[in-house]
């Protein structure tokens, strides 16, 4: 009996394959499994359909701990998430059909999406500072105190 089986093979693409080079100093760990794994399942032009309980599975990491690689990737532009399980990898390090292709989408770029600046590791310590602030403050607010609700009836008798 012959099955026909679909081929589970990835389509081929080119890349640099100079995205560890661009790692800012300070991400955490489970940035550089995760980043290797985006680029090794993407399409071509860098889109990746996956989820963060996948990434979290195949990696071998807790899904939080998946969710806070992917907010240091995307500190550093080098994913974007473009929605509920699609992530983009910059141009920089995304695989291509051709090398005119990747050469064309990086000329495409806006220039504050790029990591290859002088000053890519202040932006990205200014925007894991950002996020870490927001945290903060998002967190001051749940503990403030809760206010009694107004009791209508009373004011209504006055």
């Amino acid at each position: 009996m012959t099955v026909a089986v679909e081929s589970m093979v990835p389509e081929y693409v080119w890349t640099a394959n100079n995205a560890l080079a661009f790692t800012p100093r300070g991400m955490p760990p489970a940035a550089y499994p995760i980043l290797i794994h985006l680029l090794g399942r993407q399409e071509p032009g860098g889109r990746c359909l996956v989820t963060q309980d996948t990434i979290a599975q195949f990696v071998g990491l807790s899904r939080p701990m998946a969710s806070r690689g992917l907010q240091h990737l995307g500190f550093a532009q080098m994913v974007w998430k473009e929605g509920n399980g699609a992530y983009r990898l910059s141009p920089l390090i995304a695989g291509f059909r051709t090398p005119a292709d990747q050469l064309a989408a990086i000329e495409g770029m806006d220039d504050d999406d790029r990591f290859d600046h002088p000053d890519f590791q202040e932006r990205y310590e200014r925007g894991v500072a950002q996020h870490e602030k927001e945290r903060q403050e998002k967190a001051a607010r749940r503990k403030r105190p809760v206010e009694p609700p107004i009791d209508l009836a009373s004011r209504r008798k006055r």
